[in-house]
């Protein structure tokens, strides 16, 4: 049986589509056997980053390219291809609702465009779009288009069409950047291997579009996976045909006489022994059928070519069929082990007499070290450690051994604030500040007037909380417009500070400064946009900006700012008369280009300290420091993971001058170290059964004097915190433990510029 390719279709539903999002899909797969055989089905794709507001342009560069691409029938599909989007750009160019190109900024639309024939692939791809093709459990990337290229523009010059074949079990894959940048390419190709295109578009959408990742942009994508499907046409075979007329074109008669009548004697003679020979092999064929039609028969098997997909899938059921055999039999056999009573490694001796055993070996071991009156953990600190770490796995075997874990409770909570006292553990009180309902709050920093700034990445707010009265107000959101020029802000990504400024970074990879009035503590300020001409070059997916002050007087500071697309941290010097930071003072900061899209913090004083990859290293003339590395903390007994870093800053802007203090989300606390080293000088947690301490999204530290404690502020949930992280020497009155921020929203002046 003959079989053909069959293209099963995944794209974004559009009830399912964001808000913001201006990406357009066509798909045309004509039914007219001509049209199929000659232009093919027409998969497209057509991206913006501009918001919703492009979702028009796109539509009209979608209509324009299918319209034009079946109605040219002028050459091939290459060069078709090429002319549909060189007339697609030229219409949209000259379109009076086309979208406004800055100088040096990048064409906001990109397309990318897919025609299947037969087995023949022709991909081509321009401006901010992607494409990709799984064969055989492996992501091949097309080949791209420059990224400086788009719509609208004077002239697409040259337009590279990918020509190759599919094959059944082939996926082609176009997608928008901003998806990929979000998700990744991984979680992408899982479920294209393990999903229908549907199902794998509507989880990717899923993920993009949850409350975790607050995506927002565009949601583009379409998946093209080849099936085979077995061909039922049938073509008729073709019969001769005799003329009804033997005779046709000979005379009426014969000039013999009699001839005619001898000769139609014979034919009838002849006729009727044909027939009376038909019958009787008729009747014979008949009665020896008949006879074998009587004798036992087993049915006839036929053969069948089954498809590649379906022999994929009977494999992948046999799998899981044994694989499921072996799960239950590995269950049926544990579990008669475990009835069968013979578990533990003290031969005939019950479980239940091992848990008392090591329970009562472990309330020996504390008695030791606090029964009595004693406290060895303050009179004999390293036999204290010796007793409780011997009584705390005593106490772990008792409870693998099934002892009751309500009893266990009083005793593992003894031993555990001895270990903490004798490791050095603090337990901090953690006091809500501000709290911004169900918001998710981000970035966090100290601001030169003393008060605290961070982004609320829900609302896409940038707000000021006062420390003493604990007031919040509005310094900027998305789509606002600065103090000074009337330019619109995108939404904030990152905070710094930088001499007398707070540094703001938005998604639009634009630089403001927020100035705080001198002398004013009511929290008004200054909106000023900075000129850094390259910052159009910089990509998607900024990890972190900061800053170093070069000269105090004047208020100038380097910028640093980690551009993943570079592989750098791009380092810019400012202008003498404080303008901005000219293209010419950029420069490189590492030795060599590395992968810094995993660094989740930055802290600059003179040098640079990246958090990587849960790792805190540090940077001299870009390069990593010899010698310098973060000690482990020494209580591995209650906390026996390594620390995993993902925030960071330090008590003093000095270099080698104070303390780091570096959020460890494996183990929920705060590790003090110190900078000259790296050694461990303290250690921080939340107090049991609170969620303190889980995800700690920004953080800053007020340092103390000898009669006052530094205080740790930072930002987690919806909630900004503070903690005093020396206990003895906090105030007896506490601040109220609570205050509800409420948004000010100012609405945005008549005009902006982009």
């Amino acid at each position: 049986m003959a079989v053909r390719l069959h293209m099963n279709l995944g794209f974004v539903a559009e009830p399912q589509r964001l808000p913001d999002s201006a990406d357009t899909v066509v798909v045309v797969e004509p039914n007219i056997g001509s049209t199929s055989r000659t232009k093919g089905s027409l998969y497209l794709l057509v991206t913006g980053t501009g918001g919703r507001k492009l979702r028009d342009a796109t539509r009209l560069v979608a209509d324009r390219i299918r319209d034009d691409y079946y109605y040219d029938l002028s050459a091939g599909i290459s060069v078709c291809l090429r002319k549909a989007v060189q007339t697609a750009n030229r219409i949209l160019y000259h379109s009076p609702d086309r979208p406004v190109v800055g100088q040096g900024e990048t064409p906001p639309i990109g397309i990318a465009v897919a025609v299947v024939r037969g087995n023949e692939l022709y991909v081509a791809t321009v401006g901010p779009v992607e494409a990709y093709l799984v064969r055989q459990a492996r992501l091949l990337t097309l080949p791209d288009s420059s990224p400086d290229t788009g719509l609208p523009s004077v002239e697409i010059e040259s337009l590279d069409v990918w020509h190759g074949e599919i094959a059944a079990g082939d996926c082609l894959i176009l997608i928008s950047p901003n998806v990929t940048r979000r998700i990744g390419l991984g979680p992408i190709q899982d479920a294209v291997l393990q999903l229908h295109p549907q199902a794998a578009v509507e989880e990717i959408q899923r993920q993009f579009g949850s409350g975790g990742l607050g995506s927002t942009g565009g949601d583009g994508c379409l998946f093209v996976e080849a099936t085979e499907v077995a061909a039922t046409h049938k073509a008729t075979p073709l019969k001769p045909v005799w003329p009804s007329d033997s005779l046709a074109g000979a005379p009426d008669r014969s000039p013999i006489p009699l001839a005619d009548v001898v000769g139609g004697g014979v034919a009838v003679a002849q006729g009727t022994a044909r027939h009376v020979q038909i019958a009787a092999d008729g009747w014979l064929r008949r009665s020896v059928y008949n006879m074998f039609d009587r004798l036992p028969q087993r049915p006839m098997s036929r053969g069948r070519v089954t498809p590649l997909v379906v022999r994929r899938e009977r494999r992948q059921r046999a799998a899981i069929a044994i694989i499921g055999m072996i799960s239950v039999i590995a269950l049926v056999g544990t579990s008669m082990w475990f009835l069968s009573g013979t578990r533990g490694t003290g031969g005939n001796i019950p479980a239940q007499q091992q848990a008392q055993d090591a329970f009562a070996k472990a309330r020996a071991n504390i008695d030791a070290v606090f029964g009595n009156g004693r406290d060895l953990v303050t009179t004999d600190p390293k036999a204290a450690d010796t007793y409780l770490e011997l009584a705390f796995t005593q106490l772990q075997t008792a409870e693998q051994n099934g002892y009751p874990a309500d009893l266990l409770t009083p005793s593992r909570q003894q031993v555990i604030d001895g270990l903490d006292r004798y490791f050095g553990v603090t337990t901090l009180h953690p006091i809500i500040v501000a709290s911004f309902t169900t918001d998710d709050l981000g970035d966090l920093v100290l601001g030169p007037d003393g008060a605290a700034y961070l982004i609320d990445s829900t609302s896409k707010y940038v707000y000021r909380v006062n420390l003493e009265t604990k007031a919040t107000l509005t310094v900027t959101y998305e789509n606002s417009v600065s103090t000074v020029g009337q330019y619109l802000v995108g939404a904030p990504t990152h905070l710094a500070v930088g001499g007398p400024d707070v540094l703001m970074l938005d998604s639009l990879n634009s630089l403001w400064t927020w100035q705080p009035a001198l002398g004013d503590k009511t929290g008004r300020g200054v909106l000023k946009k900075v000129s850094i001409p390259d910052n159009a070059n910089w990509g998607l997916g900024i990890r972190g900006v900061g800053a170093f002050v070069t000269n105090d007087k004047l208020g100038l500071y380097n910028l640093y700012i980690i551009v993943p697309t570079a592989q750098q941290i791009l380092k810019y010097q400012p202008a003498q008369d404080g303008t901005g930071y000219p293209k010419d003072s950029k420069s490189p900061y590492l030795s060599l280009p590395q992968d810094v899209s995993s660094v989740d913090d930055m802290y600059v004083d003179g040098k640079i300290f990246l958090v990587d990859h849960g790792q805190l290293n540090r940077y001299d003339r870009g390069q990593v420091s010899k010698g310098w590395s973060t000690d482990l903390p020494k209580d591995k007994v209650i906390r026996p993971l390594a620390p995993i870093y993902k925030r960071v800053t330090a008590d003093n802007p000095a270099q080698d001058k104070g303390n780091f203090y570096a959020f460890d989300s494996q183990n929920r606390r705060i590790l003090a170290l110190q900078k000259s080293d790296g050694a461990v000088v303290g250690e921080y947690i939340a107090p049991v059964g609170t969620p303190w301490l889980t995800s700690v999204k920004g953080m800053f530290v007020i340092p103390g004097t000898s009669t006052t404690s530094p205080i740790l502020y930072w930002t987690e949930g919806s909630s900004l915190l503070m903690a005093y992280l020396d206990p003895d020497l906090a105030p007896a009155a506490t601040p109220s433990p609570s205050a509800v921020a409420t948004k000010s929203v100012a609405s945005p002046g008549p005009s902006a510029k982009k």
